[in-house]
């Protein structure tokens, strides 16, 4: 086979350093979502309740209590948030315009990190700026992207 065939230069043992850093990065950012998304239902068993009962209602007495800012604005978020990480982790890995929900990702962990500023939780703050960076990343390497199911 000669060496130049198109078969062989996308053979995985070819793939460029870049694209491997990508992949590696997108099933990363893809997995953390999903899983940071479903961790929002479990509570000894996954369920809805455990959502809407348990982790949102947390989180709606820890924002009225530290922050001045209406329920309106938050609500929803709250409790749209878990959805929204499942759903956007799904299409990042399986590859459904990759650039665009690299670009919703890095935009809810800006979100994500701008409530925890409102709540003043420094350490949580750092890890979320990873995830923006690692995000970054992921959007700068998205060229190399060698498989995505709806481009």
């Amino acid at each position: 086979m000669p060496k130049n065939s198109n078969q062989r230069n996308g053979s995985l043992l070819y793939w460029s350093a870049e694209t491997w850093a990508f992949l590696s990065l997108r099933l990363f950012l893809a997995l953390r979502f999903i899983t940071a998304g479903l961790g929002k239902f479990d509570n000894d068993g996954y369920s809805f309740s455990n959502l809407y009962s348990g982790w949102v209602v947390n989180q709606l007495n820890t924002f009225g209590s530290k922050t001045n800012l209406p329920t309106f604005l938050y609500s929803p978020y709250l409790h749209s948030l878990a959805f929204v990480e499942i759903v956007l982790g799904f299409l990042l890995l399986v590859g459904v315009k990759t650039k665009y929900t690299l670009a919703l990702i890095s935009l809810t962990y800006v979100s994500l990190g701008y409530g925890l500023m409102l709540l003043g939780n420094p350490n949580s703050i750092g890890t979320i700026g990873i995830y923006i960076l690692l995000t970054s990343a992921a959007l700068y390497f998205v060229r190399h992207n060698k498989f995505e199911l709806l481009r």
